[in-house]
């Protein structure tokens, strides 16, 4: 990783910012932009780029972490509804079905069962999931740290009061 030293401070570029927090380029765009974090643009050469101080990659990770942290109270709702909303569904369920549970589209939800965040398994070349598994990924701080919410994800913690 590229460190450029101004006064004993140390800065990424946009790319490595993006690495840091796991983040994409537009997401990062998004947030120099909007000055969510600061950033100075510089000139080498031909190579023009945005210096970022490490600090805000270190606490732009630390408040995502505290963004939408659930309470018991607000973990135990969540789980009791989708329960009942998984309730008239097979034990074992496919990806159509996880679509139209939480209103993500179908490569997204492959994207899920392909980096592990939804335990899949593919049977004749689909996917499929267990109830008890897409329960744990739906109660899950990742699902409910989801930056960009469809809108049955964001229906869905407003009928239980969590918004």
């Amino acid at each position: 990783m590229k460190f450029i030293n101004d006064a004993n401070e140390k800065y990424v570029t946009k790319q490595e910012f993006c690495e840091i927090c796991g983040i994409s380029l537009s997401t990062a765009y998004k947030l120099i932009k909007s000055e969510k974090i600061h950033f100075e643009k510089k000139c080498d050469g031909l190579l023009h780029y945005y210096s970022i101080p490490i600090t805000d990659a270190e606490k732009y990770i630390s408040d995502r972490n505290k963004r939408n942290i659930l309470s018991k109270g607000q973990l135990s709702k969540l789980y009791k509804f989708y329960r009942e909303k998984l309730k008239c569904y097979p034990d074992i369920i496919n990806t159509r079905d996880i679509c139209v549970i939480t209103g993500y589209g179908k490569e997204t939800v492959r994207i899920w069962i392909q980096k592990g965040r939804i335990p899949g398994i593919i049977v004749r070349k689909r996917f499929i999931i267990t109830k008890d598994d897409l329960l744990a990924f739906l109660t899950s701080p990742y699902y409910a740290n989801i930056m960009r919410k469809s809108q049955k994800h964001i229906e869905d913690l407003k009928s239980i009061g969590i918004t």
